[in-house]
């Protein structure tokens, strides 16, 4: 069995289990089942509730050997591989995986997809960079082997690459849209593209003995290009020379929190002109609702309702709703006729409301100039492809005169929506 599905091994074994100590045949007793306890009318609801859960997945397991799905994803939701449009391969499995889920890690799929050696860990990447300036490798061998295995370009280095899978995935983990759901797609050259299912046809009812209309899967393709951001880091010398073992981690962690704060900018509000990707805001196809010429403040959770109910009408289902953290206060401070705050609606219980101050609050509409926005999504429907490698430039002389150095990080990555109906963003929102 493929060991992608252990559950499906799990729900056979059981069955097993219980029918091995029930008997078969005219010996079979419900009375001798140890192995769960219940009245034989339970353990009767039991025994069917297995054998259509495994009904189902062997049916997901055929299609992933067949080659029409790709896998079953991390929460159970089952995947059409003609898409690649929420997720990749299964947890633990990213051999040739297209695509990275939520949960996934690009230092694990660069192992596993032999772009770096499987036995390269705990690499720290301030060890590596402490080494490239004082050029004192003491306890750092490993990150100066790792090393070798980057270019030296002409005005930088090539971080090693599971030093760059490991900044990526620290990124990734303090994106919003990552934490959202989005889904990660690891470029290996600068340009990528991904076939997406755009019609599915629909069966028909037929008379007997009557032809069968042929309807035909639709597809296209999202294609990824990687465009070109840039980040520089300023340090003392001191921190490199002087620092305390037990502060490692802070260069790697200021580098990730760069690269995450401009991504998720880029995500939700990029505009498309060179040579800045086109985020969710500025994308063809999503749905935006404005709430007046001059926008409207927040008196209640309609809006919210609202966009979920847009989307669950495009049949998706939101995990998500990203805003400025403002508004976030604003719903929190609502109150009742009694001065009671107010609860969220159960119909977004299962939703995260998630905050970052890349939304803005000062933009203008019509004579308002305080207002913002509100993001709400199926986000796996969102790709984030991304260049596995990025370089540095170690820029040594550039601030001499105040003891400090500075490396200049170059990433490349690109924004694609893969169902644009899956989207809506509310403009004009006041506090």
């Amino acid at each position: 069995m493929n060991s992608y599905f252990p559950a499906l091994e799990a729900k056979k074994a059981e069955l097993k289990r219980i029918i091995d100590e029930a008997g078969q045949g005219i010996g079979f007793d419900l009375g001798r089942v140890k192995c769960i306890s219940g009245t034989h009318a339970e353990i009767l609801g039991h025994i069917k509730k297995l054998n259509h859960e495994i009904d189902a997945l062997t049916a997901t397991h055929d299609a992933v050997n067949a080659g029409r799905y790709a896998a079953e994803s991390g929460d159970g939701a089952r995947i059409d591989a003609a898409s690649y449009a929420a997720y990749g391969a299964p947890r633990g499995g990213l051999q040739g995986a297209l695509t990275l889920a939520k949960g996934q890690s690009v230092s694990r799929w660069m192992k596993s997809n032999g772009h770096s050696d499987p036995d390269t860990e705990n690499l720290s990447f301030d060890r590596y960079l402490k080494g490239l300036v004082t050029g004192n490798w003491k306890g750092a061998d490993a990150e100066r082997k790792a090393m070798n295995e980057g270019t030296l370009t002409a005005g930088g280095h090539v971080v090693p690459t599971p030093l760059a899978g490991s900044i990526i995935d620290m990124a990734r983990n303090q994106m919003r849209v990552a934490q959202a759901g989005a889904t990660f797609v690891p470029m290996t050259s600068s340009t990528l593209k991904v076939p997406r299912l755009t019609g599915e046809g629909t069966p028909a009812w037929r008379n007997e003995n009557a032809a069968i209309t042929d309807t035909d899967l639709a597809f296209d393709a999202v294609t990824f290009q990687a465009h070109s951001m840039a980040r520089m880091v300023k340090l003392s010398r001191e921190l490199f020379e002087d620092s305390d073992p037990s502060a490692e981690g802070i260069i790697a962690h200021s580098f990730a929190q760069q690269i995450a704060l401009e991504l998720d900018r880029v995500a939700l509000r990029g505009s498309g002109t060179a040579p800045e990707p086109r985020g969710v805001l500025n994308a063809s196809g999503i749905t935006i609702t404005t709430h007046g010429a001059n926008g409207a403040a927040i008196t209640n959770y309609d809006w919210w309702l609202d966009a979920v109910g847009t989307i669950r009408n495009n049949n998706f289902e939101p995990n998500a709703q990203i805003q400025a953290p403002r508004s976030e206060t604003s719903l929190s401070k609502l109150k009742d006729a009694q001065n009671a705050y107010l609860a969220p609606p159960a119909a977004l219980a299962n939703i995260l409301r998630l905050n970052t101050k890349q939304v803005p609050t000062n933009l203008t509409v019509g004579t308002s100039t305080d207002c913002s926005e509100i993001y709400t999504a199926d986000w796996r429907m969102l790709g984030i492809g991304i260049r596995t490698g990025f370089e540095l430039e170690f820029l040594r002389e550039r601030y001499a005169d105040n003891l400090q150095v500075a490396f200049l990080a170059h990433l490349r990555a690109d924004v694609q929506l893969f169902q644009p109906t899956a989207f809506v963003v509310d403009t004009g929102v006041r506090a």
